[in-house]
């Protein structure tokens, strides 16, 4: 819940959720239940490199603290970028080309004074919202697919996010399409997302058209031509998801993203796809957190740190 309605009092303890994009970054400061007392938004500058978006973030962060929580304690942060994030690394984020060692936890940590940090990317920052506040949050296993300017996915079993051997897990947008799209050469594209994901739509649908056309519009369109380019798109992430349901056997399928805007388009074409060709089919539902998902999963990533805090001491 987003708001000014939870102020701050001397002594409390606080958590801060820090989600990093391309062009902007969003900063949620919590109580250590995850109830949101307010959220600043800065400008990323992505060109600029990371140093400087860390100063502002650190700026903002005590911005929040004075204004809502004089003398709390900040004790966790939760961050979350999109790529994957190993160690010191940022990796598979061409949105932040450039901070490829960009060390953002130790920066961060440093900026801010906190040794509790925990980092995931975007979209599984997204799917532990889902379940632990949305629409995943009594699955036994469920895919959170975000399909939006990229497209990646997330497997969450009994409210746990897998991450990955490599921090890797659920970059779907890697997979090689069939069908109607033709055979695609192995390379270290990513296939899949070129022909689904709002960005490779709009690069579809330009060539084809012959103007500049973006997702959004290209689904409200109702002319022959674009129709065909959104069902055979939604028809390769239909059997994309259709193999991944086949092994996973999820009981829900949550589909998040900037896309959701043609949730009317999208849903129904995807349940009919897994449906057709899934033995046991789950069910396809809009996403709770049509905005703001990953920002609402930073904020549980540090809640959970000091959860963990607390069972520690505990022992």
């Amino acid at each position: 819940m987003w708001g000014n309605g939870c102020p701050g009092a001397p002594g409390d303890t606080v958590v801060v959720g820090v989600d990093i994009g391309g062009t902007k970054t969003d900063i949620a400061l919590a109580g250590p239940h995850g109830q949101v007392m307010a959220v600043r938004r800065v400008p990323t500058r992505a060109a600029e490199g990371p140093a400087q978006a860390v100063r502002r973030i650190a700026a903002a962060t005590e911005e929040l603290r004075r204004e809502e929580a004089i003398g709390a304690q900040l004790l966790a942060v939760g961050l979350v970028c999109p790529g994957v994030v190993q160690g010191d690394r940022l990796l598979l984020a061409p949105n932040l080309s450039g901070w490829e060692d960009a060390d953002l936890i130790g920066r961060l940590r440093t900026a801010l004074g906190v040794g509790r940090i925990a980092v995931t990317n975007d979209v599984r920052a997204g799917a532990l919202a889902e379940a632990r506040a949305g629409a995943l949050r009594d699955s036994r296993a469920g895919l959170y697919v975000n399909l939006g300017t990229g497209l990646a996915a997330a497997l969450v079993i009994e409210g746990r996010v897998a991450d990955g051997a490599h921090q890797a897990a659920g970059e779907i947008g890697y997979s090689q399409p069939t069908g109607a799209l033709g055979a695609w050469p192995a390379t270290t594209h990513a296939h899949l997302e070129a022909a689904v994901s709002g960005a490779g739509l709009a690069v579809r649908a330009g060539n084809v058209l012959g103007g500049p056309v973006d997702a959004a519009e290209l689904f409200g369109r109702t002319d022959a031509v674009s129709r065909h380019l959104v069902h055979q798109a939604l028809g390769s992430l239909g059997t994309a998801l259709v193999n991944l349901a086949v092994f996973v056997d999820p009981d829900r399928v949550v589909i998040g993203g900037g896309l959701t805007g043609s949730a009317d388009i999208v849903l129904p074409v995807l349940d009919a796809y897994l449906r057709a060709g899934v033995p046991f089919p789950p069910d396809v539902v809009l996403g709770t957190f049509t905005s703001g998902a990953s920002l609402h999963g930073a904020v549980h990533l540090a809640v959970d740190l000091l959860a963990a805090d607390v069972a520690e001491v505990q022992r």
